[in-house]
């Protein structure tokens, strides 16, 4: 199918679900089923928008043909992007979407009945929201390996979770305030998408590609640029999914890979994390505020190599004290070695911050 051009239109209520997908001809079958079932208001428009991004064993070909049996009235429309990364996949799919909602869907997520509705109904009822996610409840294609519940956050499990002080503590409903949410299941309103295209908004990531690569963090962002525009970003423990993972995802070499890929999106998340601070504006630039963050970061990486924690953490092999230290012990030598281009992520989103400030003023 041939791209239309929306820029102009104005939206009917509604959702379209988008999912942007990868060589998954083996479980889009399920995620197409559990959308298929989704129980909706009469009145609600809905469709469903995949994206071949650069797949390589028949996906979409696979998706439609399901499609088709299950009967539903529903439309899924097929879209190609030759590209390998999941942010051309979603730009194109944010472009094709006909309604004011968006559901971003991975090709592993399995939602609940009540999913849309429910979604729906709390974008309508509030307009500041610019995005909404939920929990995801892990299901597996092989028992779960014992180490699963000390890492489910990083395979997007669970509860989101934010640090208030030492401690992680699961996020609360409603306005989430400078944090994030698991990108999968995200409800988006296209407006936000809308009024960053007409920012001329560039990532800063361009989001995981297949199996090349596990650093990711677009969704991050999103959440991130939905703040600085002044929209809110809520929680909502009543939206459900599963989370399938496949046997391949649930190996100790897959885990470290993951656990350890933050590190390279902790700079760029870094430079929005801090334009969203309230700092003395006669007293930061992005450089001095970048060299606050690094060496706040550095103490608290040493200062953990040096605890009586680490130290017990060595004698019994405390495998999530080991990892996180070197986790962030890694982003400080990250951020080290590529200290200039770390400036630059700081520059680029300080001139955005400064734009949509200058544009809401007007």
């Amino acid at each position: 199918m041939q791209p239309e051009d929306k820029s102009v239109e104005i939206l009917p209520a509604g959702v379209s679900f988008l999912i942007c997908t990868y060589n998954s001809v083996s479980r889009i079958g399920e995620t197409l089923n559990r959308l298929a079932q989704q129980v909706v208001k009469p009145g609600i428009p809905w469709e469903v928008i995949l994206v071949d991004n650069a797949c390589t064993d028949g996906t979409s070909e696979q998706a439609e043909a399901h499609w088709k049996q299950l009967g539903t009235t529903i439309p899924l429309r097929l879209y190609k992007e030759p590209r390998p990364g999941k942010n051309f996949a979603v730009k194109l799919a944010f472009s094709q979407a006909r309604y004011q909602y968006a559901c971003i869907v991975d090709d592993d997520n399995r939602l609940a009945p009540d999913y849309l509705q429910i979604g729906f109904d709390l974008l309508e009822s509030n307009p500041r929201v610019a995005i909404v996610g939920g929990q995801n409840v892990g299901s597996f294609e092989v028992p779960p390996p014992s180490w699963f519940p000390l890492f489910q956050a990083n395979y997007a499990v669970g509860v989101p979770i934010y640090k208030a002080g030492k401690n992680v503590q699961p996020l609360p409903d409603g306005n989430i305030g400078a944090n994030i949410l698991w990108g999968a299941g995200m409800f988006v309103r296209l407006k936000l998408w809308r009024e960053l295209e007409h920012l001329n908004f560039k990532s800063l990531f361009a989001g995981r590609q297949g199996t090349k690569t596990l650093t990711a963090g677009e969704d991050d962002e999103l959440c991130y640029v939905a703040q600085l525009l002044g929209y809110e970003v809520w929680y909502c423990s009543s939206l459900k999914l599963e989370h399938y993972m496949t046997a391949n995802r649930l190996t100790t070499d897959y885990r470290n890979r993951l656990y350890y890929s933050p590190v390279w999106a902790a700079s760029r998340l870094g430079a929005y994390r801090s334009a969203l601070m309230k700092r003395d504006a006669e007293q930061s630039t992005p450089t001095l505020n970048l060299i606050k963050d690094f060496l706040y970061m550095s103490w608290g990486a040493f200062r953990q190599i040096l605890s009586l924690r680490y130290a017990k953490a060595l004698l019994t092999n405390d495998i999530m004290i080991l990892m996180s230290s070197k986790q962030q012990i890694m982003t400080v030598i990250n951020y080290v070695m590529n200290f200039a281009d770390i400036i630059d992520y700081y520059k680029i989103v300080e001139e955005f911050k400064s734009k949509v400030k200058y544009i809401l003023r007007k």
